[in-house]
């Protein structure tokens, strides 16, 4: 068996698909749908795969607008998966590009179905529609309802500009909910039988600017005081502070963390209030996976696609990263404008989703996941070396 040629074969198989990609992309792109109600966008993406073969399951993970595509060719084997993002932004619309995300994941599915038939490998192709990455975090919600139990490794594009990556680490975050309660008082004439929670709110912030000093440079965190009282000429009672913690090392979150908590407690006692700390895990930061990075970037070279040295980390979230601390990833960043980096989630960005270049990263990142893939299901050493990988980068964090 010639796998190379079969790989080739492959690529051209995705030429040949490209119209029918395209026209899915473009139609995701002109109907966006927020977190959580992407139904018009899962109903196209598991129709496409249904009708190629893939047995679909709808509302996976309790998600009504998720689905899991499965297409085995010969009993064991791994279980590979491709894993699809679709969701908009609120008034931006497909400002991310997921309608890219999605058609990339599609094109690599059928081209990787084509591949292990062709060279009669077998295993198990699970291609996962998870809704809700903006905002929601669907990947954790079927992440803890066992949607992934089984898979041995994860595939995931996303489009970017200036050249074309491998991801490295992001950033794992918090957020703080900090309410203040003090005693309201005339604030002129009897202002001494005040309890200020403005006080304790501004000694909070003002504690969090010093504490700035003694922090990783790996580390941030950003305050802001949402409700400061409801009159001048009034003690205020009540004050809210939001905090936003993050940091590309879970163990300096935690640091900071405590380091907030105590802040506001300090602040509270200081005063004379009291206060309620209410904080929610955001997404987990990223973990890397060098053996994986390695074969995909060696089918990139041979798509003649530039990359990235390394897998630069960068100080974004996404609830992959929760994904890749329990199954090795491959998170593949292909540009859609090539002249300089830019921002996602603008107007320029929401743009070039719908371009040429667009089309572009569509065809390039299906060809890449599949053949990347092949790779895996062909060599199943290389899972087991991408996940004993994952557990040394997990003890080391």
């Amino acid at each position: 068996m010639d796998f190379e040629k079969i790989k080739e074969a492959c690529d051209r198989y995705v030429e040949a698909r490209m119209e029918e990609l395209w026209e899915i992309s473009v139609f995701l792109h002109g109907h966006p749908e927020l977190a959580f109600h992407e139904y018009e966008a899962m109903r196209c993406l598991s129709a496409f795969l249904e009708k190629e073969g893939f047995a679909i399951e709808r509302g996976s993970g309790g998600l009504e607008t998720a689905f899991h595509a499965t297409y085995t060719h010969r009993l064991g084997g791994k279980q590979i998966a491709i894993l699809l993002e679709y969701d908009a932004l609120p008034k931006l619309g497909h400002a991310c590009g997921h309608n890219l995300i999605a058609c990339s994941g599609l094109g690599a599915a059928i081209a990787l179905q084509k591949m292990v038939q062709d060279a009669d490998l077998c295993g198990t192709i699970h291609v996962i529609g998870t809704p809700a990455e903006e905002d929601g975090g669907g990947k954790i919600i079927m992440l803890e309802n066992g949607v992934f139990a089984d898979i041995d490794a994860v595939f995931l594009l996303h489009p970017t500009s200036a050249t074309t990556r491998i991801a490295g680490e992001c950033v794992s975050s918090t957020e703080f909910q900090i309410e203040f309660f003090g005693k309201s008082a005339h604030a002129q004439s009897h202002a001494e039988d005040g309890i200020n929670a403005l006080d304790a709110a501004t000694l909070f912030v003002t504690a969090m600017g010093l504490n700035g000093k003694q922090i990783k440079n790996n580390t941030n965190y950003s305050c802001m005081i949402a409700n400061g009282g409801i009159s001048t000429g009034q003690i205020p009672a009540y004050t809210k502070v939001l905090c936003n913690s993050n940091s590309l090392s879970l163990k300096d979150l935690h640091k900071v963390n405590e380091k907030i908590r105590n802040a506001a407690k300090g602040s509270a006692m200081a005063t004379g209030c009291t206060c309620e700390i209410k904080e929610q895990d955001g997404y987990a930061g990223r973990i890397p996976n060098q053996i994986l990075a390695d074969v995909c970037k060696g089918e990139l070279a041979k798509l003649k696609e530039p990359v990235m040295d390394g897998m630069p980390y960068d100080l974004g979230g996404e609830d992959l990263g929760n994904v890749s601390r329990h199954i090795p990833i491959c998170n593949l960043y292909v540009t859609i404008f090539r002249d300089h980096k830019i921002s996602g989630h603008t107007e320029q960005f929401r743009e070039l989703a719908i371009s040429e270049a667009g089309y572009r990263c569509i065809e390039v990142g299906s060809k890449a996941m599949a053949r990347t893939a092949g790779e895996l299901f062909l060599h199943p050493e290389l899972v087991e070396q991408a996940q004993a990988e994952l557990k040394e980068r997990l003890k080391n964090e």
